[in-house]
C-alpha cells in the first residue's frame, strides 16, 4: 500500500507542477497584489495595463485624425479626404479678375490628435484685363475640426501661374479656408470660404477671395 500511496502523491505533484499558473481572478483593484491592477476580471501588472491603454489611445487618436467622425451633420469633417470648388475674385498684379477654382486636401499623419498634417492642391482660372491666369498650387498644411461646427484649413504651397501674356511667374502661396456643414442638403457637403495670397516672381502678386462648396469623399 505504501508504494501505491507514494506513487499517487508523486503523480499529483508532477501534474500540479506541469499545470499552467492561472492569473488570479478579481472584481476590484484591492483583490490583487500591490503591483497589480484588476483588468477585465484578471489581475495584471500595472505597467502592462498602462502600456496597453496607451497603445489603444494612440490608435484611437490616429483613427480620429484620419477619419474624424461619422456624424450625419459633420459635412467635410466626415472623412480624411475633401475636395472643393468655388468662384470669386482675384487681384492679379493689381488688376481685378473674376475667378474659378477647384482643389482638394488629404490627411497624411497626425501632428497632434486634433491637428493632422495635410497635403493640398488647387487649380484656378482668373480672367483679368488683357489676359487669363492659371494659378496651380501644391503644398502642405494643417486641418482643425474642433472649432465648433466649423472646419479650418491653412497651409503654404509652391505655385506656378501660367498666363496668356507670355509670363509664367512662380512663387509661394499662402491659404486659409473655413468650411461650414450643410447637412440639410447632404451629410458630406459644406459651404466653403477661402482667402489666399501668392508671392510671385516677375512683379506679380495675387490676392484671392472665393466662396463655394466642399465635399467629403
Amino acid at each position: 500500500m505504501n508504494w501505491k500511496w507514494i506513487s499517487a502523491v508523486s503523480l499529483g505533484a508532477a501534474l500540479l507542477a506541469a499545470a499552467p499558473v492561472q492569473a488570479a481572478g478579481c472584481k476590484k483593484d484591492s483583490d490583487c497584489g500591490s503591483s497589480q491592477t484588476c483588468s477585465k476580471g484578471t489581475c495584471v501588472v500595472k505597467a502592462a495595463s498602462k502600456a496597453a491603454a496607451s497603445a489603444s489611445k494612440a490608435a484611437n487618436d490616429t483613427s480620429n485624425a484620419v477619419a474624424p467622425t461619422n456624424a450625419i451633420n459633420a459635412g467635410t469633417k466626415r472623412t480624411g479626404i475633401i475636395g472643393w470648388g468655388g468662384l470669386g475674385l482675384y487681384s492679379v498684379g493689381g488688376s481685378g479678375a473674376f475667378a474659378l477654382h477647384v482643389g482638394g486636401a488629404v490627411n497624411l499623419m497626425p501632428l497632434t490628435p486634433d491637428l493632422p498634417l495635410v497635403a493640398w492642391g488647387d487649380f484656378g482660372m482668373g480672367f483679368f484685363s488683357g489676359g487669363t491666369a492659371f494659378p496651380i498650387k501644391l503644398g502642405a498644411g494643417v486641418r482643425y475640426d474642433k472649432a465648433g461646427p466649423m472646419q479650418l484649413l491653412a497651409g503654404a504651397a509652391f505655385t506656378v501661374m501660367p498666363t496668356t501674356v507670355s509670363v509664367t511667374p512662380v512663387g509661394v502661396a499662402l491659404m486659409g479656408m473655413i468650411l461650414y456643414p450643410l447637412p440639410q442638403l447632404n451629410p458630406n457637403l459644406s459651404a466653403q470660404l477661402q482667402i489666399g495670397y501668392d508671392i510671385l516672381s516677375d512683379g506679380f502678386g495675387t490676392f484671392e477671395f472665393t466662396v463655394g462648396a466642399g465635399w467629403a469623399f
